[in-house]
């Protein structure tokens, strides 16, 4: 190991000497040891980034990050002092920082941190010994509002005391190394100290392994509920269907809870958390010989048993487990219902490797929560979907470089004026060997693969381009509507990316609608708002996509600032022999008036439809009676070159 410190000599006598701490390397071994914690605490607190911050005398750097998705701090990253940084603060008080939304506090809602998106932290000094100042922080910080429970900060206190007795050792080494430089000058009067320091250096080599012993059950347990996490589960299922005899079966039950972000946004995050401990005390009681029960994601369980018979065996277990899940929870007098779905598959009939079996159970409890079934079986319908999805998946890879997305453009009629006054931008996928795909087919994908960011960058930039050549043709405002995903809103970046865009292409910020849907915004309310916000202050417009749809529709109307509604094409296709459909199509309609938006009617195609919404005073039509989805040569030689009838 390599330690540097600078020594004032002319302080050195024979009791008293300076230590420059800012010179003290940590070791690469002792490093990698924080990194493996930071990488640890990210996971179990299910938050984008940990950090430890290394302070300077007038600049605070980042010196080590979790390497973990959604995480913009990088290594050697640095700011300046002075500026109300969390970490600042942390070093500052020297006490805990806890801050879970900082859009919500008038004293940090201005905090620098806030423009790489993270809104919420949680931070401890790192302190050297012998009150020699302060090494920086160790933190944890989210995008979205995160109330750092006692158990995760008790952790969290956990390794402060760890990294700090890393220091500790740090500190005394290099002191160990001044001192063997007057070894021989001082031998009599150092050896109660050399003494001392030995015995120091033994504590911190318990006290490290008493480190390693709590890494290595949080590597395996989940710490809230207190059962075995993924990678105990897949170990187990292994060692099970390899030490099975030849007639058991191996049955692998995937529950997943349904609507729990509702519980935590109702309750709040305490009481769904003290759910989901009852939930694992009451799966425990399942737990025999033959049955082993994984906590692997936030609302998902895994319950994995052997028995000597077929299906048959396993029923008993479904309905016990679904059983834990569908009796109230009663927590401080609110008795909480929790819906769930679950998926099965079967060893060997479904195949002998444990992943796979995994990965064929989660497929099947899918299917159970799309078709509203309390559990389904994996069988060939379910292998059908899951080759699909692959196949999807991997010709999707590389449909942006084959030039194999496109945009078609869908008018927008005033009903007023019968003017074409815009177009939505509809993407579209046509590849040679599985044709047009549709979508609701490789939307969803994307978003779970991460590509939709370039999808998205790409629809944008197509978009536009294509804009800016029509708004100079055309002798009116035009705009184009566009929809955006939730992983392109939670790039920090995303807002400045679009007002670049519309400046590249000469653009005004009036000429671009973002359309957002129910989805979006019960993913990510707090950044959704603050979003929402700034692009609207930049003259963007806003539009609530399908409204009428969700179950919260309303209240968004209450809670953010929208300049457009869609009304939902389920209403408007049944207009003419429903009328319920008509009454509430009329109301959103009148909602819109009363709120001062934008309304348009979506999938208007007849002219009963079209004289229904004109009678209602709606603003615009979109739909099949007025233009099809069309590339953009033939929406250019339709829509702008000649005017709309």
């Amino acid at each position: 190991m390599t330690y540097t410190a600078a020594i004032n000599q002319s302080k050195v006598d024979d009791s008293t000497f300076d230590i420059d701490t800012s010179k003290i390397i940590v070791p690469n071994e002792m490093f990698d040891n924080w990194q493996q914690t930071l990488d640890l605490l990210s996971e179990l607190a299910n938050t984008p980034v940990a950090l430890i911050m290394r302070v300077h005398k007038a600049s605070i750097e980042v010196f080590a990050s979790s390497r973990t998705s959604g995480n913009p701090y990088k290594k050697h990253d640095s700011e300046n002092l002075g500026h109300g940084l969390y970490c600042e603060t942390v070093i500052h008080e020297a006490k805990e920082l806890h801050i879970p939304n900082a859009l919500k506090d008038d004293l940090w809602n201005n905090n620098p941190d806030i423009k790489l998106g993270m809104i919420a932290y949680c931070g401890l000094p790192l302190r050297w010994p012998n009150q020699k100042g302060t090494f920086g922080t160790i933190c944890m910080l989210d995008n979205k509002e995160h109330v750092y429970t006692e158990k995760f900060r008790s952790l969290l206190a956990r390794f402060q005391s760890a990294i700090e007795s890393n220091l500790m050792t740090l500190y005394q080494q290099t002191k160990l190394q001044i001192q063997n430089q007057e070894l021989e000058r001082k031998v009599q009067l150092r050896t109660q100290e050399l003494v001392e320091l030995s015995e120091k250096l033994i504590k911190e080599i318990e006290n490290s392994a008493l480190t390693e012993t709590t890494l290595e059950y949080h590597k395996n347990y989940d710490p809230l509920t207190g059962l075995p996490n993924r990678i105990t589960l897949i170990n187990t299922l292994s060692s099970m269907l390899e030490k099975g005899k030849p007639k058991d079966k191996v049955s692998v039950l995937y529950l997943g809870l349904r609507n729990f972000k509702s519980i935590n946004d109702s309750y709040g995050y305490l009481i769904g958390d003290k759910a989901l401990a009852i939930l694992s005390q009451r799966l425990q009681k399942l737990i025999n010989k033959n049955t082993f029960i994984s906590r692997i994601a936030g609302v998902e369980f895994v319950i994995i048993q052997t028995h000597a018979s077929a299906k048959n065996a396993v029923f008993e277990l479904i309905e016990s487990a679904l059983g834990c899940c569908s009796t109230p929870f009663t927590i401080n007098d609110f008795n909480i219902t929790i819906p769930s779905s679950m998926g099965i598959s079967q060893a060997p009939n479904d195949g002998i490797e444990a992943i796979s079996l995994i990965q064929k159970a989660s497929a099947a409890m899918t299917i159970s929560k799309s078709n509203g079934s309390s559990h389904s079986f994996f069988n060939q319908h379910t292998q059908q979907n899951l080759n699909l999805r692959s196949q999807l998946e991997s010709r999707l890879m590389d449909a942006l470089n084959k030039n194999e997305l496109s945009l078609n453009y869908q008018p927008l009629v005033h009903l007023k004026t019968q003017r074409v006054v815009g177009a939505e931008a509809l993407l579209r996928w046509h590849n040679p060997v599985l044709g047009n795909v549709p979508p609701d087919k490789f939307i969803s994908l994307a978003e779970r693969n991460g590509q939709i960011i370039d999808i998205g960058n790409f629809v944008l930039h197509t978009a536009l381009s294509q804009t800016a050549k029509w708004y100079k043709t055309v002798e009116h405002d035009f705009k184009i509507a566009i929809n955006i995903s939730p992983l392109q809103i939670r790039n920090p970046r995303f807002i400045d990316h679009v007002a670049d865009l519309l400046k590249l292409y000469q653009l005004p910020a009036t000429a671009l609608e973002l359309e957002i849907t129910e989805g979006l915004l019960l993913q990510d309310e707090h950044i959704a708002h603050f979003t929402i916000q700034k692009l609207q202050q930049l003259g963007i417009k806003i539009s609530l996509d399908d409204f009428g749809t969700g179950y919260s529709s309303l209240s968004y109307l209450q809670k953010y600032s929208f300049n457009t509604l869609k009304i939902d094409r389920c209403f408007i296709k049944k207009l003419e022999e429903n009328k319920q459909d008509r009454e509430l199509t009329k109301t959103i309609i009148a909602i819109g008036k009363k709120l001062n938006l934008e309304v348009i009617a979506e999938g208007v195609e007849t002219i009963n439809q079209d004289a229904f919404i004109r009678k209602e005073r709606c603003d615009l039509g979109q739909g099949y009676f007025y233009g099809k989805p069309m590339n953009a040569e033939q929406f250019e030689r339709t829509f702008i070159h000649k005017k709309c009838t």
